[in-house]
Formats: structure tokens, sequence, C-alpha cells
């Protein structure tokens, strides 16, 4: 791979970037209808009809020269040695704001091939385009192409291709023309960069002077670090920027950002026909007047989670049951196989049918909450959800770009974690992270849904389960304001964010999204948690009485090493309604809250000595895990149980990201202990209270 020649995927966040690598490179990398999917770059070799590359997919950013991590990560990958061309991929309905970063990849001189995404929805509307003219006046290769139809996906290949390997066929990248005054200066300040003989790293020297002239604050501290020669050479450079300044009656940092932009409209006006963009954006206006209003757009956004809970216990609950049965009826079977060979009964009948099983029965409800939730990323509507949230966010310390890791975060927090990235200020970027473990992930719904199925009503299951996730989200916004407050006071940047348009996703590109989410959750089901389920089942059963000949029943398992450690913590966690039960599958959740589902089913697996349990009648194994937590705890139980497993105990691999994304132990053992401080410490508030009001 290191071999062959590099080829970069550039483009705004939300262009469709990241599905136009999938397609290319037969990748399977994340993709969704809001900014700020993907944080890092995904690397993949492509054959293309002249020879192999090394295609990478960067993260999208609106602009180069910010202070992102993704900003700077896409700097660095074009200051590579090894690139050998860029596709430059933009909207075809968003134009006038994407080609912005197409001018700015001139400074690298390299081949760029530019991508005009998405025109099915172009051509829908109408919106045509003079591709030969638009070639010239560029100086570019232009291929329009639809990623998720594969639409002019050979096409690009064959460009790609060519860029690299005949280079000297492939058109120039033409200078744009800023003006006479503009360019001049733009030219003397390279000459000046260039002749002075201080190192400016690895940034082309015209891309150094387009930011010396913006005043960009990070290329200027470098310059005025190197003592007197550098801070004589941004004395000149603030000469001429105020000289430009005055002839051309801009702020000198607007200056080029207007050049550009009024390139662009004049580029538009040559080669754009159709009134396609126009009317879609008024049609998208009268949508997000509704849906965004500062009134009830929030009203709606929680109506909307609402509808996504009540439809996956709805539609769940009797699918939950049918593969529960299912389960029931094999771990029967084995039972009866495996008489006569106590050790291998338990393991295969209480370990891993009972806990595995116990996991896999609430796929159904979890592939039900990835359709809805895929469907609302896919349209755009959860990009407007950021949006609408930034005024809320902000009061409480932090802004709408922080909602996107929050939104990541309802499905794992790990990748959430990663996706912070974006964040420029440092303050606002560990604020975040801090609180982000109190998003509720998947792998926390199998625990609510357990209990919520076991001791709740059926027409109060939606509305607790909601409620469960809107306590996470006050906590986190709560929390947040106090850390904002105190240790990471400042640091307050302005968010900034394109709403991407409204679309129906292809049934394909969907249907493929949520069979990713499910069949990774599967995949972990029989890899991880059957690792973690054999070694709970070993902690459940052993040591063994002498006399106990064979599997353990309920007092023998008292004495196992899991039921020792849960009774540990029982004088002090009962105040929050956790017995040793609950304990023990706590302790087994660090590594993964799946696990706490596996712990319990095995506890409350079969009960009773061998023979029963092996040849149970169909009324005895019918008695499953959630009918026998419903006889074991009280709903004021459960409600601090599940507080507890909201807020507190962030699985392993959180607290690895934090460390590697933070860089600091400090950082990461503080958020662990006060997210179980506050996490125990609600969940008693929680418990206590609902005992007082909620008497069984």
């Amino acid at each position: 791979m290191k071999d062959k020649p590099t080829v970069l995927l550039v483009g705004n966040p939300n262009c469709g970037k990241t599905s136009l690598f999938n397609e290319l490179a037969g990748c399977r990398a994340f993709v969704g209808n809001y900014p700020g999917g993907v944080v890092e770059a995904a690397c993949a070799g492509l054959d293309t009809p002249d020879g192999p590359v090394e295609l990478v997919d960067l993260p999208g950013v609106y602009r180069l020269g910010g202070a992102s991590m993704e900003e700077n990560l896409a700097m660095e990958y074009l200051c590579r040695p090894g690139v050998r061309a860029i596709v430059s991929v933009v909207d075809s309905l968003n134009l006038d704001r994407h080609l912005y970063l197409t001018l700015q990849l001139w400074h690298f001189r390299l081949p760029v091939i530019l991508v005009l995404n998405m025109s099915d929805e172009a051509e829908a509307s109408r919106l045509q385009f003079d591709i030969p003219a638009f070639e010239t006046m560029l100086g570019v290769k232009i291929v329009r192409t639809d990623a998720l139809r594969r639409k002019g996906v050979e096409e690009l290949e064959a460009c790609i291709g060519q860029a690299v390997y005949r280079t000297a066929e492939y058109p120039s990248f033409r200078k744009p023309e800023y003006g006479e005054e503009t360019a001049q200066v733009l030219d003397f300040i390279a000459h000046a960069v260039e002749s002075s003989g201080l190192p400016h790293q690895k940034e082309p020297v015209s891309y150094i002077a387009s930011r010396l002239l913006d005043g960009n604050a990070a290329v200027a501290g470098r310059y005025a670090a190197m003592g007197g020669d550098g801070r004589r050479l941004l004395e000149m450079i603030e000469d001429c920027r105020n000289e430009l300044s005055r002839q051309t009656g801009l702020p000198a940092p607007e200056i080029l950002s207007a050049k550009r932009y009024g390139l662009i409209r004049g580029l538009l006006e040559e080669v754009q026909g159709g009134d396609g963009a126009v009317r879609i954006r008024r049609s998208t206006a009268v949508l997000d007047g509704i849906l965004t209003h500062r009134y009830w757009g929030i009203p709606l956004f929680l109506l909307m989670m609402y509808v996504v809970f009540f439809a996956a216990f709805t539609l769940g609950n009797p699918l939950v049951d049918l593969v529960r049965s299912g389960f029931d009826a094999l771990g029967a079977w084995l039972g009866l196989v495996l008489d006569g060979h106590p050790m291998w009964q338990s393991l295969v009948v209480k370990g891993i049918i009972g806990g595995v099983g116990g996991v896999v029965s609430f796929v159904p409800t979890i592939a039900i909450l990835f359709a809805c939730l895929s469907l609302l990323e896919g349209t755009g509507y959860m990009a407007r959800a950021a949006f609408l949230m930034d005024r809320f966010m902000h009061k409480m310390g932090l802004h709408g770009k922080s909602f996107i890791p929050m939104l990541i975060g309802f499905g794992c927090n790990v990748p959430a974690v990663m996706a912070t990235r974006s964040i420029e200020s440092k303050k606002d970027r560990l604020t975040t992270i801090f609180v982000l473990p109190f998003m509720s992930c998947s792998a926390r719904l199998l625990v609510f849904a357990l209990f919520i199925e076991a001791l709740v009503a059926p027409a109060y299951q939606s509305i607790t389960m909601w409620g469960l996730y809107l306590f996470g989200i006050l906590v986190a916004v709560v929390c947040a304001r106090l850390l904002k407050s105190t240790l990471f006071r400042g640091g307050d940047e302005t968010f900034i964010m394109e709403l991407p348009p409204y679309r129906l996703p292809s049934p394909g590109s969907y249907l493929r999204s949520v069979w990713e989410r499910v069949s990774g959750y599967l995949c972990k089901a029989g890899t991880f948690i059957l690792l973690g389920v054999v070694v709970l089942w070993f902690l459940n059963t052993y040591p063994q009485p002498e006399e106990g000949g064979g599997r353990p029943d309920t007092a023998r398992m008292e004495q196992s090493y899991a039921a020792r450690a849960g009774m540990f913590f029982e004088p002090l966690s009962r105040y929050a309604g956790m017995d040793w039960q609950a304990n023990s599958a706590m302790i087994g959740a660090f590594s993964a809250k799946e696990l706490l589902v596996a712990q319990l089913g095995i506890l409350f697996a079969s009960p009773g000595e061998p023979d029963t349990a092996a040849h149970a009648s169909d009324e005895e194994r019918r008695l499953d895990t959630r009918r026998k937590i419903s006889a074991h705890y009280t709903l004021p139980q459960a409600l601090g149980i599940m507080t507890f497993a909201l807020l507190a105990l962030p699985c392993i691999a959180t607290v690895a990201v934090v460390r590697k994304e933070t860089g600091s132990w400090l950082f990461t053992i503080g958020q662990f202990a006060a997210l179980n401080i506050v996490g125990f410490g609600l969940a008693v508030a929680v418990y206590q209270t609902a005992a007082v009001f909620l008497r069984a």
C-alpha cells in the first residue's frame, strides 16, 4: 500500500464524499446525512484502468486554514510528498458554497478532479451545467456522479488513473484571478517569505502567503516566534495588508474570501442554468420554518423521539417474545441432549443460552430503533436537531457543534468521543468529552428494555424509555454548565453548520446502514459477549461445595466469586436499590453493558436442580428472565438500577478512547470517578424517591 501513489478525496461535510469513497473502494465507512459523521481519514486500495492507487477519504472541511482537528488532518495529508492527485467532491446543488474549498486546492499544484456529486437531484430539479466551459474556466476534469446509484463511478475511476499515471495529458488547475492589486500583494508576500530564509514548513509558499494576507493567527504566530527576522517580515506584510485594504475598501481578513466568492458567482453565471437550486431552497425553507421554529421546534423534536421509542416497543415486544421463546426451546433441547453431563449442561444452558440468548433476544427492538434513527439521519432532520439545540445548549455551556457527538453517542460512546475532534476550542471539547458517557448508547438500551418490559406497564413503557434518554441529556447539560462555569471556563466558539437538503435515502443505502448496525451488534454478541458470558458463568459457578456435584442452585450460587464481589458492595449499593445480583451484573457491565443483561440471564436462568431444569414443562420454561426479574425486583429498584446503568460505569472501550483523545490520565481517571459518583448519587435519589411514591 505504501508504494502506491496517493489520491485524496476532499470536500465539505455532507457532500456525499464518503458514500463515493465506499463505492470506489468497496468499503463500508460510516455515512450520515449530517456534518461531522467522519472524523478521521479512511484509506483503501483502488485499481484504476491505468494502475493501482491508495485512496484516502479525508474528513469533511468547509475550508483550509482553521484550527479544528479535521482541518489540521486535511492539511497534513495535502502536504505529504506521495500525493499525486486530488478529487474535490462538491454537492451539485450547493456549488456557490462548496467551490470555495476547491479554489484553495490550487495552491498544491496537483491534478484536481472536480466531482459534481448528487447529480440525480440536480437533474430532477432541472439544474443544468455547461461542463466543457466549466472545465475550461477552472482547468480541471469534471465528472458528474450519483454515489448512491453508482452513476459516474467508473468514469471517475478512469479519470483518477489518468490523473496519476498520465499527468502530462491532464489539464492544469488554472490560477484563480483575484484582481491585479490582490495578485501583486500575494506574489510579493510569497516572494518575501521565500527569500527571507526562514523555514516555512511543508505548506506551499502561495498558501502561506494567502494565510498571512488573511491574518491567520497560527501562521503569523509561527513567524513571530522566530525572533527579529520573523517579526520584521510580519511588519512588512502588515503594511501590504493595510495598503490593499485601503485600495479595495475591505478589511484585510475579508479580502480573499470576498474575491473567491466573487469568482465563484461569476463562474456559476457562465456555466450554470436552471432554477432548481432556488426552488429546492424555497421548499427547504418552508420545512425548516416548521421543524426549526424557535417555539415549537424542540417540542416537535421531543415528540419525534417519543414516537421512535413507541415504535421500538410496540413493534419490537412481540418479536422479542418470539426470539426469546426460540432460545427457551433451544435451551430445553440442549438440556436434554447434555443430560448426564452437569458441567457442560450448566455452561451451555445457563451460561451461553441464558447469557447470550438474553442479549440477542432484544435484537428486534434494537433493529427498529436503528431503523428509525437511520431514517431521521438520512433525511437530514438530525442536522436540524443540532441547529435547533444550539440555543438551548449554549445556555448550558455547550453549543450545537457538541450535539453531533452526543447524537453519535446514542449509538456508541466510542465514536462519539472521536467526533469531538470537530470542536476547535479545547475547553469546549474537553467539556463535551466529559459529559458524553451520559448519552445512553445502544448497549444500555438492552438494560432498559429488560427492566421496563419486566416491571413497567405496557402503556408506560415508551414514555419511561423516553424519559431515561431525556434524563441522561439533562444530567449532561447541567454538568456541562457546571464545568464551563468552573474548570473549563471560557473558550466558547461560534457554531456554524451547513444544513443539508432534505432527501429520502435510497432503499439500498438505507437498508445497508441498518444492517451494518444490527450485524455489528450481532457480531459483538457472538464474539466479545460470548467470551464474557463464559467468564461470567465461571465466576457464577465456582467455587462449588464438595457436595454440590452438579450445577449450583441459587443457594450455592451465593457462594460464587461473582456473588462475593456483589455482596462486598451491597451494604452501600442497597441505598440505590441494588442487591448482590445487580452488583455482580454491574461489574461485568464495565467490560460491556450487554454483559449486565447476560449476567442477569445467567443468574435467573432455569431454576432448580439439573433434572428439573432439563425436564421442565413448557409452562416452567416460559418463566424466562423477564418474568423472574419482575418477581425479584420492585419498580423503584429497577429505576435505581437503570439510573446507575445510564449515568455510571462507562465501558472500558470508552475509558480507553477518552485517554487516547485527551492524552491525560488525570482527566480520564477524574472523569471515571465523577461519573460513578454522580451516577450513584442520582440512583440513590431516584430509588429513594420512587420507593416513597411507588410503594409495592
